[in-house]
């Protein structure tokens, strides 16, 4: 009985220690905390403390791919016999609504796969199955179509790391998860996305709706400024999501110049988010 109750307890102990985030007194030298996560644009580098009182060391990027203060914008994607130029529209600024504000493939992005669900242990693995950028930016139809066969798919990643994000002007945030737990040469990055909300009698709004404050109550909050956030020590996290493969932004023109996925292939929306 004893036993039990101590492998009972030492459970416990383990678990809180696992959920805490701790810092140093020599890695908080001369860093502020800040729990408005709006003042790390000011701050370039701080402690963030979260609604659940964690605490972690982050620093503000520019984000390169901000349409903040244009009506339209330009894009052209590709190359050779593949190049297309796609006119973004932005209506709103950040942070005035939780619902999706894009146009560009709308439906497929706030929408999720009916198909089974694929298990991968990790990102890399996971990245090894998908089909090439270039052939799908020549099979994507147009600004309004909905996932084609090679994106209709659902995925589980057991293991991968939260590196960083940023809110778009659409309401989307793009989240750049990456292969290893710190940042390396041989690191690759995946863009992931916790949309906009759909409407709410939409089927897709209840997920979508939890795995938005699953995010907010860990990584973020409600972020109105332009760049990306990054974590020093990247989030484990577990997700799962629909693919979807965004022509808008090929090869490779998506996050951060450090951080930057390879090409265009997405889990848009993001399903389910669990950090470990």
């Amino acid at each position: 009985m004893k036993t039990s109750i101590f492998i009972f307890l030492l459970a416990i102990l383990l678990a809180s220690c696992k959920s805490t985030y701790k810092i140093s007194k020599s890695k908080a030298a001369g860093l502020d905390t800040i729990t408005d996560i709006n003042q790390l644009e000011t701050k370039k580098r701080a402690i963030y403390k979260n609604s659940k009182g964690e605490l972690f060391i982050m620093r503000y990027e520019p984000d390169p791919d901000s349409l903040e203060d244009t009506d339209t914008m330009q894009f052209r994607s590709g190359g050779g016999a593949h190049s297309a130029a796609f006119t973004i529209i932005v209506v709103d600024g950040r942070c005035d609504s939780e619902n999706f504000e894009g146009s560009n493939r709308k439906q497929a992005k706030i929408s999720i796969s009916p198909a089974s669900l694929e298990n991968f242990n990790t990102l890399r693995v996971f990245m090894k199955t998908l089909q090439d950028a270039n052939d799908m930016a020549a099979v994507i139809p147009g600004n309004n179509s909905l996932r084609i066969p090679a994106e209709n798919r659902n995925v589980k990643i057991k293991k991968t790391y939260l590196y960083c994000y940023s809110r778009q002007t659409d309401e989307d945030f793009h989240v750049i998860i990456g292969t290893t737990k710190k940042p390396s040469a041989t690191t690759k990055y995946f863009n992931v996305e916790v949309s906009g909300l759909p409407l709410a009698g939409d089927a897709s709004f209840p997920i979508l709706k939890t795995v938005r404050t699953s995010f907010y109550s860990r990584a973020s909050q409600d972020l109105c400024k332009s760049g990306y956030y990054f974590f020093e020590q990247p989030l484990k996290i577990e997700i799962k999501g629909s693919l979807f493969f965004d022509k808008q932004h090929h090869n490779g023109v998506i996050g951060p110049e450090k951080a930057r996925p390879a090409n265009a292939w997405e889990i848009h929306p993001i399903t389910s988010l669990k950090f470990k």
